[in-house]
This record gives structure tokens, C-alpha cells and sequence, in this order.
């Protein structure tokens, strides 16, 4: 079964701009309430360049392409059946490719504590569920690659500007 990619209609862009934005706007308001202590230390340059440029460019398409194209278009096509929930309606396979997606993040483990791990695995749940409805609705990945990256890249950028600023560098 194929799944579909959309395209660069605006009328299905317009629900991912408006999450992207709101990720970039919860990401700042995060770094804002929690800024970095005295003991954090940066890596070197070239180093947090390749690693924003990674994070902008591969993760967000590469876990959306998996998880919203391949495993929720699969499951969505095998389980048929819905949930509804004071209204809205939301599809099992869905709802099992946003807790897969979850449960992803447990990679993570391999270098920041288990509490950190837990919260992340929770917000990717919940933001799956998100993208996994709005990839629903608009059948466009583009979209879903775009608001991923966008808000992976400034939960990067925006510590990471913070940091220098804290610490002066």
C-alpha cells in the first residue's frame, strides 16, 4: 500500500505551519523557564553546526517518512476500526504509530537519564498523536517533515543560543 507525500498545496501546509509554530513558541518559552546552569559545557563549533544541520535536515523527515508514511499508513490500512472521543475521531492504527513513535525515543537512554527519557517519550506520544491526526487529515508528509524539523531544530538552536548568552561566549 502506498502512502501519500501531498504536496506544496497551502491549504494543507497551513495546519503544519501553525504547529510548527507553536513548537518553535513552546520551545522558547521552555528555554526561557529553564535556563542552563553554569556547569553546561558546549562542544566545539564544528560540532553543534553538524549537529543542527542534522537535526534540520535528517531527523524530522526520516522519523516522519517511518512513522506518519510507513507504520501509521500500514497500521491505519490493516486496523480499520476508530475511537471516538467527544467528538473527534481517532483512528487505532493512529493512536498505535504515535505510542511506537514514543517508545522510540527510548534510544535516548544511551545518553541522558532515565527522568529525561521518560518526559521525552511522553511529549513524543503526545506530539505524535498530534502529527498523526493532522497526517490524517492533510495526507501530506511534506508538511509533517517540515513542522519536525522546525521543531526539532529550535528545541536545538534556541538552548543552544541561550547557553552562549548565559555563559558569554
Amino acid at each position: 500500500r502506498r502512502f501519500p507525500i501531498g504536496g506544496f498545496d497551502q491549504r494543507q501546509l497551513r495546519p503544519w505551519y501553525l504547529l510548527g509554530l507553536a513548537l518553535v513558541a513552546v520551545n522558547a518559552v521552555g528555554t526561557v523557564a529553564s535556563p542552563p546552569s553554569a556547569g553546561v559545557r558546549l562542544p566545539a563549533m564544528p560540532t553543534l553546526v553538524a549537529e543542527l544541520v542534522f537535526v534540520a535536515f535528517v531527523v524530522g523527515p526520516t522519523e516522519e517518512l517511518l512513522f506518519r508514511g510507513l507504520i501509521q499508513t500500514a497500521l491505519n490500512g490493516s486496523i480499520r476500526s476508530t475511537i471516538s472521543l467527544r467528538g473527534w475521531s481517532l483512528r487505532w492504527g493512529t493512536l498505535v504509530a504515535a505510542v511506537v513513535f514514543g517508545l522510540f525515543h527510548l534510544i535516548n537512554l544511551a545518553y541522558q537519564p532515565i527522568g529525561d527519557t521518560v518526559v521525552q517519550i511522553a511529549i513524543a506520544v503526545v506530539l505524535g498523536l498530534l502529527f498523526g491526526v493532522i497526517y490524517d487529515r492533510t495526507r501530506n508528509l511534506i508538511g509533517a517533515s517540515l513542522a519536525h524539523s522546525l521543531a526539532d531544530f529550535s528545541g536545538t538552536a534556541i538552548p543552544l543560543v541561550a547557553w552562549c548568552y548565559y555563559l558569554g561566549r
